[in-house]
């Protein structure tokens, strides 16, 4: 009996030996893979990108933000033309892999090109995320984030950056011309912003969100029909997300539904073979970006 005890302790041992050297096999192969693309990275922002560091005043912080700045390629010779704005949360990601060392958005790139078609182009500003993410996107204060400070964060930008950006670039304010996008935790904020901020945002890009943050509360949030009117909201997930993301996903997408916005305003698209990281916000950016301005 006891010699059979050993032998499933031993095997059970080495069966868990074996799982600790895949996880730091797995680490140590990520950690090649990434000191070689970050030994590798160039500046792909586009010429028209422009930052501010450490420049915009977030007055309830006392501190100061970067933004990044995309301007369509004829914006300087045109001098008459008012643009669409995308607001983009995380936004260090949106036009440069050196900004986040990472892969970024090619925000820039699929408006370019929509711009070399005669398309629609848009005025898009990057928003950094802050030291503290997590209480910067997080909108309700709760057990997890007793610091959540993201509803002043969401009044600043729709008040304050939004002004700024208006006054400092010839912007169509208005509510239809306006789309807040995210990823994530800043994707769930994305839909917030649309939900408290309806008046200032008539479209949003909802991205991966992280709706588990305060999930009830969150789908809670009602607007009326007239408030949703015209309003346009694209959902995306990573195929390989799964978990609560998928099905989260889902929950915001149907909400619009259920309130009778048809498939020309509201939208789910489910990216394939691509799960929770940056090259599925790229490839649902790419799909945004045309139906937002269709």
């Amino acid at each position: 009996m006891i010699k059979k005890i050993l032998k499933i302790l031993l095997y059970g041992a080495l069966i868990f030996g074996l799982y600790l050297a895949y996880i730091f096999y797995n680490q140590y192969r990520d950690k090649l893979e990434r000191d070689a693309y970050e030994k590798n990275i160039v500046d792909t922002s586009s010429p028209t990108v422009s930052v501010l560091r450490d420049s915009i005043l977030v007055d309830y912080r006392n501190e100061k933000k970067t933004i990044h700045i995309y301007v369509p390629p004829g914006y300087a010779k045109d001098t008459t033309t008012r643009y669409p704005v995308f607001y983009m949360l995380d936004g260090e990601s949106s036009f440069n892999d050196m900004e986040n060392m990472a892969p970024e958005w090619e925000i820039d790139e699929v408006i370019n090109a929509a711009d070399s078609l005669g398309q629609q182009t848009a005025i898009v500003i990057g928003i950094n995320q802050a030291e503290d993410r997590d209480a910067e996107y997080t909108p309700f204060v709760n057990d997890d984030n007793p610091n959540a400070h993201g509803g002043k964060f969401a009044e600043w930008v729709a008040t304050d950056l939004k002004a700024w950006v208006d006054t400092h670039y010839r912007t169509n304010p208005s509510p239809a011309a306006t789309t807040i996008g995210g990823i994530s935790r800043s994707g769930m904020m994305a839909y917030y912003f649309l939900m408290a901020h309806p008046d200032v945002f008539g479209n949003a890009l909802v991205q991966s969100p992280s709706m588990w943050v305060d999930h009830d509360r969150l789908l809670g949030m009602e607007l009326t029909d007239e408030q949703l009117k015209d309003k346009k909201v694209f959902v995306s997930v990573g195929e390989h997300e799964g978990g609560i993301m998928i099905p989260h996903a889902k929950d915001v997408y149907q909400k619009f539904k259920e309130k009778g916005m048809g498939d020309d305003r509201v939208t789910l698209e489910i990216i394939p073979d691509e799960g929770h990281w940056h090259p599925t916000w790229r490839k649902s950016f790419a799909l945004a970006y045309p139906w937002v301005m269709k």
